[in-house]
């Protein structure tokens, strides 16, 4: 279980993230930076396995989805959750946290919607391993989930000023390799996570 220490006020490290976006704004034209605001940030996987079904997902009416059509932004780095924090793609960390800063800056978002998935090369990477089971493979993902909302927290997201929500989901195995790539593409719908309830099985 990952634990860090929570404080009253927004990091200085977490400062410098908002900082940057902003001087990162004033480099950008009028016209950009006066965007209509949107719903939520999406963060997925580059797995292109994933993709369909991601955006599927954010766009289909409740239930089937989110209903968020063209009421989003999108990012995608290895791992999702995992590139808050991960030792093996770092490059990855600082590109999370500054698409947040801006996407809260250019088009105050109101929340962040993490979508995972099982059968990810980049948790295998970073545990230098594969799952033993189903029962680990969704305790690594339910820790990444809980860390990154850990940091979520301490960088001061969740607070005021900015008070944004945070949502965590789990899509099935996307298919195998040779998953199909014309129409009509299948659809593996994504779960939300209770990061308060870890597996029942053992690991």
């Amino acid at each position: 279980m990952c634990t860090t220490h929570q404080t009253g006020h927004i990091s200085r490290r977490g400062f410098a993230t908002v900082a940057m976006a902003g001087v990162g704004l004033s480099l950008l034209p009028l016209r950009a930076r006066a965007a209509a605001p949107c719903e939520a940030l999406c963060i997925t996987c580059i797995d292109y396995r994933t993709v369909d079904s991601a955006v599927r997902f954010l766009q289909s009416p409740r239930p089937d989805g989110l209903s968020l059509p063209r009421n989003y932004d999108m990012v995608a780095l290895a791992g999702a959750s995992l590139a808050s924090f991960s030792t093996k793609f770092p490059g990855s960390v600082e590109a999370l946290w500054n698409h947040v800063a801006l996407a809260r800056t250019l088009h105050t978002i109101k929340r962040v919607i993490v979508i995972d998935h099982r059968d990810c090369g980049a948790f295998e990477a970073e545990y230098e391993r594969k799952p033993r089971n189903e029962c680990e493979e969704y305790e690594w993902h339910r820790h990444a989930m809980l860390r990154m909302k850990a940091l979520f927290d301490t960088r001061g997201w969740s607070r005021p000023p900015y008070n944004l929500g945070l949502d965590f989901y789990l899509m099935p195995k996307p298919g195998d390799d040779n998953v199909p790539r014309s129409l009509p593409l299948p659809y593996f719908q994504p779960a939300w996570m209770n990061l308060n309830q870890p597996c029942l099985e053992k690991t």
